[in-house]
């Protein structure tokens, strides 16, 4: 019976649930789940996808919250816990982008005050985000 299941099994193209590519017997068969995996590639391209549906968001405002959400996926930034630290990071990892460019800094400074306004951003972590972005300005990396 096993052995008719898997000749009708072999006559059939599986693809990837995330990736959409087609997938190989051994794949298939396999005891190893891929439902957890991430491609980045996609995901990014899906934010892109789903940011571009806004009209009433400015270039720079989908961008920066593009930034946001890839970092925060990478970063595996699950729980509200982890935003003051996501936040240091992200303005380290992005300042010297950010300092570029007028639109995409003040649109960090706005996001970290709307995560304020839900209580998952306190002052303080937001004046050392701002003390970074400053390093950044004065031509040093900020603080470490």
């Amino acid at each position: 019976m096993l052995s008719g299941s898997r000749q009708l099994l072999q006559k059939r193209q599986f693809f990837h649930s995330h990736r959409s590519q087609p997938m190989a017997l051994e794949q298939v068969f396999s005891d190893r789940d891929s439902e957890d995996e991430v491609d980045d590639d996609i995901a990014d391209f899906e934010d892109r996808r789903m940011l571009d549906d806004f009209v009433d968001v400015t270039k720079d405002e989908k961008q920066i919250m593009h930034m946001w959400n890839s970092f925060v996926r990478k970063q595996r930034v699950l729980a509200d816990g982890h935003v003051p630290w996501a936040c240091e990071a992200f303005s380290r990892l992005h300042g010297q982008q950010l300092v570029q460019n007028t639109a995409l800094l003040w649109g960090w400074r706005f996001f970290m005050i709307k995560l304020w306004n839900h209580s998952l951003l306190d002052g303080r972590t937001m004046n050392t985000c701002n003390i970074i972005l400053q390093g950044f300005q004065d031509g040093s990396s900020g603080p470490k």
